[in-house]
């Protein structure tokens, strides 16, 4: 199950099976299940470490002082987490990892990845590569997130949102990976007030949705 999983990865992507075996004997890996609303990384607290998701999912959250929760990435099967973070030579992450139902998770550490492994693979340079590219992947997923939240006003944000989704799909009708909550938390607003505003767009004709849903009026 493990190799049939990372094979279609980001990480081992271009990889056989039995050169994915190989690699998991340098990469020193280390497979672990949480349950739900366990904490996979707890910021402050977890040395950074690269993830990839088994089985189940998971958030990475990041809370400030008063524990306002904004959701940075819904995690699922075959997703990829921590990777940046481990490169940033840090003692621990900036950021947590919760599970949303059980979950099952292979972890290694950055200096395996980068590091020539004693066997002196020929694709571990493959592996790297994938890294790099699997990291400025992130970097534009964050920025992105950033566009929405310079929007200063809550309808600002949810069209923007909106409209983006859209344009990914190239159609006006789409489908969100967040509940309302979740939206709410990933767009950083208050739950009670997205949901007024959804009402208001939704009224204008501008909007409609059934659960997660949506199509806009392009």
């Amino acid at each position: 199950m493990i190799i049939s999983v990372l094979k279609k990865t980001d990480l081992f992507q271009n990889m056989t099976e039995e050169e994915i075996k190989a690699m998991l004997q340098c990469l020193n890996s280390t497979t672990k299940t949480y349950q739900k609303d366990e904490f996979i990384f707890l910021a402050g607290e977890s040395k950074p470490a690269v993830g990839i998701v088994l089985r189940g999912s998971a958030q990475v959250i990041k809370e400030n002082i008063h524990g306002d929760r904004l959701i940075l990435k819904k995690l699922a099967v075959g997703d990829m987490f921590g990777e940046t973070y481990a490169g940033m030579g840090i003692d621990t992450v900036p950021v947590s990892v919760v599970a949303t139902e059980e979950i099952q998770v292979i972890l290694f550490e950055l200096r395996y990845i980068l590091g020539t492994c004693k066997s002196a693979c020929v694709y571990h340079q493959t592996l790297i590569l994938n890294l790099m590219k699997n990291i400025a992947k992130k970097s534009a997923m964050l920025n992105e997130q950033m566009t929405y939240l310079s929007h200063k006003t809550i309808r600002g944000r949810l069209e923007a949102y909106l409209y983006e989704q859209a344009d990914k799909s190239g159609s006006s009708s789409f489908t969100i990976p967040f509940n309302r909550r979740e939206l709410a938390e990933y767009l950083c607003m208050d739950r009670s007030a997205m949901i007024r505003e959804l009402g208001k767009i939704k009224a204008e004709g501008i909007v409609s949705y059934d659960k997660n849903t949506f199509r806009v009026t392009l």
